[in-house]
C-alpha cells in the first residue's frame, strides 16, 4: 500500500504528537526526519497510507493550532492542572478522546500553540507551587490505581505525562498539595485493601503475570519494593489470582516492536488463532520505547509460523 505525505512540521515534538493523535484514531502513521544531518535543516514529515489520506486531514485539522501537553484516563487529575495553568493566565481546553480498542476514554489538556513553552514549567513541576511529587509510575494503569487510591480517602491529585528529549513517555507523576503529602505517600506505600501474591527479580516478568491477570478481570499493582518487583492484587481476587499465577506457562519473546499498533495487532492475530499472546513496553537505554510480544514457551513456533504467513500474505 502507498504512503503519502499530509504533513511537515518543524519540530520532532509536533510530529509525533500528531502521530500519537492518529493511532488513538485507528489511523496508522510514520514519521520521516527530512533534515539534513549536516546542516540540520529541514522538517518532520508526516505520511499515511493512501486509503486513509482524508481521514488524518480532517483528524489533523481539527486540532490545529493547539498543542497536546497532558492526558489521563481520568478526568479529574487533568482538570486540575487545567485550573492551575488558568489562574497562570493560561488558557487550555480538554478533549475527550475515544477509542474502540479501549474501555475507558481518555482525556486530553491542549493549549494554544504560543503558550506551549509558557506551560513546561508547570508539567516539569518547577512552577507546580503548592503541590508535591508522591509517586511515580511507568504504565497508565498503574497510575490510574493509584489515583483511585487517593481519591477513597479523598486526596485530590495532579497527573503529567513527562516526556524525555526525544519527547517519548519516559514517567507519569503523581502530585498532591503540600497540605496532603504525608497521608498520600503513606496511602500508596500502605495500599489498603490490596494483597502480595508474588515477587520477581525483574520488571519484565511481573509485568506479563500483570497484563495476563489483567485479562482475567483481577487488577495489579507493581510496586519495588527491597529490589523485588512486587505484584499486589485487590483483596478480594487474592485466591484466583494465585491459581492464574500458579497455572501461567513459561514465557518466550517471539517478537520486538517499535509500533504499538503493529504489536497490539500481532497479539490480537495470535489470540484469535488461539494462542495466548502478552505485550510488555519497556525504555531501552537510548529512550525509545520498544513492545515486547511474549507466548507461551509451547506455542512460540506456532506462534512465529502464524506471524510469518501473516505478514507473507500482507507482502503480496
Amino acid at each position: 500500500m502507498d504512503w503519502v505525505k499530509i504533513y511537515s512540521f518543524d519540530t520532532q515534538y509536533q510530529a509525533e504528537l500528531t502521530k500519537g493523535l492518529l493511532e488513538q484514531n485507528e489511523v496508522k502513521s510514520v514519521v520521516i526526519n527530512a533534515k539534513d544531518s549536516l546542516f540540520l535543516i529541514g522538517e518532520y514529515e508526516l505520511y499515511v497510507q493512501q486509503d486513509d489520506e482524508k481521514k488524518a486531514i480532517a483528524i489533523v485539522d481539527e486540532y490545529k493550532g493547539l498543542t497536546k501537553i497532558d492526558s489521563f484516563i481520568m478526568r479529574g487529575p487533568i482538570e486540575r492542572l487545567k485550573d492551575v495553568l488558568e489562574d497562570a493566565g493560561i488558557n487550555s481546553v480538554i478533549k475527550t478522546s475515544k477509542n474502540p480498542r479501549y474501555v475507558l476514554d481518555n482525556y486530553e489538556l491542549y493549549v494554544n500553540n504560543e503558550d506551549t513553552k509558557a506551560a513546561l514549567p508547570y508539567l516539569t513541576g518547577e512552577k507546580l507551587e503548592g503541590w508535591q511529587l508522591i509517586k511515580t509510575c511507568f504504565r497508565t494503569r498503574q497510575a490510574r490505581f493509584r489515583v483511585e487510591l487517593l481519591n477513597e480517602v479523598h486526596i485530590p491529585c495532579i497527573v503529567i505525562k513527562k516526556r524525555d528529549v526525544n519527547f517519548m513517555k519516559q514517567e507519569i507523576n503523581i502530585y498532591v498539595k503540600d497540605e496532603d503529602a504525608e497521608a498520600a505517600r503513606q496511602t500508596v506505600q500502605n495500599l489498603d485493601g490490596w494483597t502480595k501474591i508474588q515477587e520477581h527479580d525483574s520488571l519484565g516478568t511481573a509485568e506479563i503475570n500483570e497484563t495476563h491477570l489483567g485479562k482475567q478481570g483481577i487488577r495489579c499493582i507493581i510496586e519495588k519494593k527491597g529490589g523485588k518487583y512486587v505484584l499486589f492484587v485487590e483483596n478480594d481476587n487474592e485466591e484466583k489470582a494465585i491459581e492464574i499465577v500458579k497455572s501461567l506457562a513459561s514465557w518466550r519473546l517471539l517478537e520486538t516492536y517499535t509500533d504499538t499498533i503493529e504489536a497490539d495487532y500481532a497479539a490480537a492475530l495470535l489470540e484469535n488463532s488461539g494462542i495466548q499472546a502478552v505485550t510488555v513496553a519497556r525504555t531501552d537505554l537510548s529512550l525509545m520505547v520498544d513492545i515486547d510480544l511474549y507466548v507461551e514457551e509451547f506455542k512460540l513456533d506456532e506462534a512465529a509460523e502464524i506471524l510469518k504467513n501473516i505478514s507473507a500474505t500482507e507482502n503480496e
